[in-house]
């Protein structure tokens, strides 16, 4: 984290349809399309994002997993994989949050790296939305995420603030099931294989997890201040297998949870 830094629901985006185009419902609902998933890696342009001891930059690791992940997730057929960004360039929150609505994306999965005071303190950990945060250090990670490009809106582009106030009042609890169904299961397939964060389920009012529709979780991958977490996230084999454990999360995720949900 930088320093600086089912059905019902998607039933009542269609008829929300008239107020932003960018509404639509997810492609996968279509006869014969694939689910959508938006990768979003963390920072980059001008926001490094969190810096580790020797100047190793967040946005350059955030940038090489998710190259890897959708790389994964593409050869296994089952989905459409899409980026927030897939290069080097700087992309508001508010942006990030548009490029999923716009996609119709069935889940959203921001990823990042912490940076944390105690250098001893290593592992993964997963955030899903909450108006009230979990602990003191999520609720930390989230202002000062939400700060880092100087707006924190999160809002889809099109929509006032008051319109996308009364979207989330009406979906929020479907979303909300579905990330922490997600996180849930990211975090049973990276137990015992990728290092995990004491208590590695957290949450607080992430701007980029705000969009009503999607389901969507905010991955700390590791922690940039921990030399063997640093180590471990400039590897090409350990993002190989990080990347395999979260395709196996999303097709549990797919099979168990979002099918029931006429999802799937």
């Amino acid at each position: 984290m930088c320093r600086f830094c089912i059905s019902g629901r998607r039933n009542f985006i269609g008829m929300a349809a008239g107020l932003t185009a960018a509404m639509a419902a997810p492609r996968h609902a279509r006869a014969g399309s694939l689910p959508t998933i938006m990768l979003d890696p963390g920072h980059g342009g001008h926001d490094p994002g969190a810096s580790a001891p020797d100047g190793v930059e967040e946005k350059h690791i955030t940038l090489a997993c998710g190259l890897t992940l959708r790389k994964a997730l593409a050869a296994t057929g089952r989905y459409n994989v899409q980026m927030t960004r897939s290069r080097d360039v700087f992309v508001t929150l508010e942006d990030r949050v548009s490029m999923a609505v716009a996609a119709g994306a069935d889940l959203f999965l921001a990823m990042h790296c912490d940076h944390l005071p105690e250098p001893d303190m290593r592992g993964a950990s997963v955030f899903t939305l909450s108006n009230q945060a979990s602990d003191g250090l999520a609720a930390g990670l989230a202002q000062s995420e939400n700060s880092a490009d100087g707006t924190g809106a999160g809002i889809p582009a099109g929509l006032s603030p008051q319109v996308a106030g009364i979207l989330a009042s009406l979906e929020t609890r479907a979303t909300r099931i579905g990330s922490a169904t997600l996180a849930q299961d990211i975090e049973a397939s990276f137990s015992g294989v990728i290092p995990l964060l004491p208590d590695p389920h957290r949450s607080a009012n992430f701007a980029v997890l705000r969009d009503p529709s999607t389901p969507s979780t905010l991955l700390e991958m590791g922690c940039l201040t921990n030399p063997l977490d640093e180590k471990m996230l400039r590897s090409a084999k350990h993002r190989a297998l990080m990347a395999a454990r979260l395709v196996a999360a999303i097709d549990v995720y797919f099979a168990d949870y979002a099918g029931n949900q006429g999802l799937g």
